[in-house]
């Protein structure tokens, strides 16, 4: 899982639930998506096996996430269409770019730091939004804890075949870098939905503001025939 959204509840939230278990879908699918660009691109067997079965686990990980988050909708009865889980989205919100694969991009052995750091990484977020799960879903914070341990095992494999090939030097130095690329990559993520409550009212402001001035501006009309905007008032333009 390469990228994790925010998992802070503080109460029971059933239809934020849902939000953050489609989101931990698509971050899952898209896993699935970079591994399976790995296995054929890799120029070794046993190699391309094992991200097949990587694969396998994460694609199995996002059906999960999805029929907890279908259960928990048919139960409030919550109708909301952005918990739909749409596999495209996950271009437009950053888990998969459109131009290239991670793996295009990586060597096999800073790849293999990448995957173990990000997984890491989404296993402490995924705790955390299981313990929150615990008390008021309980079946579903026992299919998680199955995710759980697949996740430490996807990391456990990955950084051991990176500190196999890598000086200890070379493997501790990319560990951090990852782990810090990570950090400020889910930091910037939340922080959209964190500030948007700010910039939304300003940007509402700002737009009455300008319609206010529009509607005294008197701008010359300096019309012809042949004018193609010669229908559109002036102060629109504005």
């Amino acid at each position: 899982m390469f990228l994790i959204p925010k998992t802070t509840l503080k109460s029971f939230d059933p239809e934020r639930s849902c939000f953050v278990l489609n989101e931990f879908a698509g971050a899952e699918f898209s896993s699935a998506v970079e591994m399976l660009f790995a296995a054929k691109t890799v120029n070794n067997k046993k190699l391309s096996n094992g991200f097949i079965r990587h694969a396998l686990d994460e694609y199995k990980h996002c059906f999960i996430f999805i029929n907890i988050k279908n259960q928990i909708i048919s139960e409030y009865k919550i109708n909301n269409k952005e918990l739909s889980f749409v596999p495209s989205h996950i271009y437009n919100k950053g888990y998969i770019y459109k131009d290239h694969f991670i793996f295009e991009k990586k060597k096999l052995n800073d790849f293999a730091i990448f995957i173990g750091a990000n997984e890491e990484v989404a296993e402490k977020k995924l705790i955390a939004f299981s313990n929150h799960l615990k008390k008021h879903r309980t079946p579903a914070y026992e299919e998680i804890q199955n995710i759980l341990k697949d996740e430490e095992r996807h990391a456990k494999y990955s950084l051991e075949f990176a500190k196999r090939n890598n000086s200890l030097f070379s493997y501790k130095t990319k560990l951090i870098k990852e782990k810090t690329f990570s950090f400020f990559r889910h930091l910037y993520a939340n922080s959209l939905n964190k500030f948007s409550f700010i910039f939304y009212p300003i940007l509402i402001i700002v737009i009455i503001l300008i319609s206010f001035v529009a509607h005294f501006l008197k701008l010359k009309k300096n019309i012809t025939d042949e004018d193609v905007m010669k229908n559109i008032k002036p102060n629109s333009i504005t």
